[in-house]
């Protein structure tokens, strides 16, 4: 089998295991193997083989008595993640509205998962340009703005393990290709409290961004603007990021932080 052929497979997989998912999440307690084989006309060879491999990431659960499957503690833990998400989404909504209003750019919302920032919320600029990157998508931590907002928050133990053995691809000319620059950009992005993307995840793009805090002053999120560099200077940056910054405390105030 090819490398195309084995993501393919690797996708038909996920989307059955998904499929398992979905039609379990509709019974009431629990259902033998044959049943369930039945209901998604697979052969249980297959299908224990899924069910096996979402056990062991606790996705489901097997009695050990009846050998009966029902949905795992793993789904609840998820579930709670993602709502504590949508909840973020929710108090900070209004903020980025605010900042799409006052600068007229891309207001957008992102927080940390694993080594990538992702985008879960955002505002799109009135403009026939902007940026508007769609909700989901994963950006690297050392090139964009809000990614280096984030990092700029790690301490030295999780920078390391975050970047070993990893080569730092540069984007574009401007992209930070160097762990030591990529230091000296970060204890500047904690000096001034705000990081800037100047062409370096995309040229002809520029972006600020700042950190968001919760009431024990941890750094759980980022609001950045973006724009093109038509309406986005290098000289523009002091002044966007006073905004940015106006606007990502008020959001940091309404979670309980109580700094300035």
């Amino acid at each position: 089998m090819d490398e195309n052929e084995n993501k393919v497979s690797l996708v038909r997989s996920l989307d059955k295991a998904l499929n398992i998912l979905e039609v379990m999440s509709h019974i009431d307690g629990d259902i033998d193997l044959a049943k369930l084989a039945k209901m998604l006309s697979m052969p249980k060879s297959t299908l224990l083989r899924l069910l096996t491999t979402m056990r062991h990431h606790n996705l489901i659960r097997q009695d050990e008595n009846t050998k009966r499957f029902s949905l795992g503690l793993g789904l609840v833990a998820l579930g709670r993640a993602a709502e504590s998400n949508f909840d973020l989404v929710k108090r900070i909504h209004p903020f980025l509205v605010d900042l799409s209003e006052r600068t007229g750019e891309t207001a957008s919302l992102l927080i940390m998962e694993g080594d990538h920032a992702v985008y879960i919320d955002q505002v799109t600029s009135k403009n026939i340009i902007r940026g508007q990157p769609r909700i989901g998508l994963r950006l690297e931590l050392y090139c964009s703005s809000s990614g280096k907002v984030l990092l700029s928050s790690l301490d030295e133990a999780r920078f390391e393990a975050l970047f070993k053995g990893k080569k730092l691809e540069q984007k574009t000319s401007k992209t930070i290709d160097d762990l030591e620059k990529l230091r000296k950009e970060l204890q500047k992005v904690r000096d001034q409290g705000y990081a800037t993307d100047d062409e370096e995840v995309e040229i002809g793009g520029r972006c600020v961004a700042a950190p968001i805090r919760n009431k024990s002053g941890e750094v759980i999120a980022s609001i950045s603007v973006m724009g093109p560099t038509t309406r986005i200077r290098q000289k523009d940056f002091p002044k966007l990021a006073r905004i940015v910054k106006e606007e990502v405390l008020k959001a940091s105030q309404s979670l309980g932080y109580q700094g300035t």
